[in-house]
């Protein structure tokens, strides 16, 4: 009995370990990303032929997170990387990783969009741009340009499968023509034009469509006691009562002004893993809020 119990952990033990080296590791190059749309917009060019890295994870915020050791070893190991360009922990990260490996090349993928300046300040002879707004992802015409840069990228880095690379891009870009048309007609004749949100992350969106975005947050700061009073104000007079946020973000001020106009909270999310779904879910939102009487 002993011996037949020996045999038989022997038995699984052999097999076990002909199990463990029957597993193949992942042998395709990697393209690292700082958001997960960005995987999908690569996934939408790349197919399946390169394994995709992105350094911030679902429910943490784009605009603070600081990458693990581990990510970055992973985004050091690399073959490209695609950065959304504005993003503060993307500054620090381009200076460690460019000296863990030379070879990695890093692509803005935001090159060539007209981009909105996040805070201007006039001294009359000189204007200070203080930061460029990043959310460059959040609308069509951004996506467009960035799948452009994309598609350059990898056909460079794997000019084998041009071919493939360029069919996959010609059908998403059809498919961004006709949600771009689409959103255009829908918001083309919204009761109003004006929304609340508590991080200003939709002023791309809301420049291609016509509208105007008020935000709560300012310059990465809550709002003081005379701010929030000026924002209900402007609310009522447009007659505004609803307040969007993103789900990495703080409720309090959000709920606090959406009480006083006698309106609710709609969480949005603009780091949704699938892209067209995420802008199409922003836009049922926005037109919800919109066509309110």
């Amino acid at each position: 009995m002993i011996r037949s119990l020996q045999f038989s952990l022997a038995l699984v033990i052999i097999l076990l370990a002909a199990c463990r080296g029957t597993v193949q590791q992942d042998e395709r190059p990697t393209i690292t990303v700082s958001i997960l749309p960005q995987k999908y917009l690569t996934e939408r060019i790349a197919g399946d032929n390169f394994r995709i890295n992105v350094l911030v994870p679902p429910g943490a915020s784009a605009e603070t997170y600081e990458p693990t050791p581990r990510q970055m070893q992973n985004t050091a190991n690399s073959v490209l990387y695609f950065k959304i360009g504005f993003m503060e922990f993307e500054r620090t990260l381009l200076r460690n990783i460019q000296a863990q490996n030379t070879n990695l090349r890093f692509v803005n993928a935001s090159e060539g969009i007209d981009l909105i300046a996040a805070d201007i300040v006039d001294h009359g002879d000189h204007v200070h741009l203080f930061g460029v707004d990043p959310h460059t992802w959040i609308t069509v015409t951004g996506v467009k340009i960035q799948v452009r840069n994309m598609l350059k990228a990898i056909i460079d880095a794997d000019p084998d499968n041009k071919e493939q690379y360029l069919a996959n891009y010609n059908i998403f870009k059809e498919e961004l023509d006709l949600l771009h048309a689409e959103l255009k007609d829908q918001f083309s004749d919204v009761k109003r034009r004006t929304f609340i949100i508590y991080h200003p992350a939709l002023g791309y969106f809301a420049r291609d469509y016509g509208l105007t975005q008020i935000s709560i947050e300012h310059e990465g700061k809550n709002p003081t006691a005379a701010g929030m009073r000026q924002i209900i104000d402007i609310a009522r007079e447009e007659g505004l009562k609803d307040v969007f946020i993103q789900m990495e973000f703080e409720l309090d001020n959000a709920l606090a002004i959406a009480r006083e106009l006698g309106g609710e909270v709609i969480e949005i999310n603009p780091l949704s893993e699938n892209w067209t779904d995420g802008i199409k879910e922003i836009s049922e939102k926005l037109l919800m809020v919109l066509n309110k009487d």
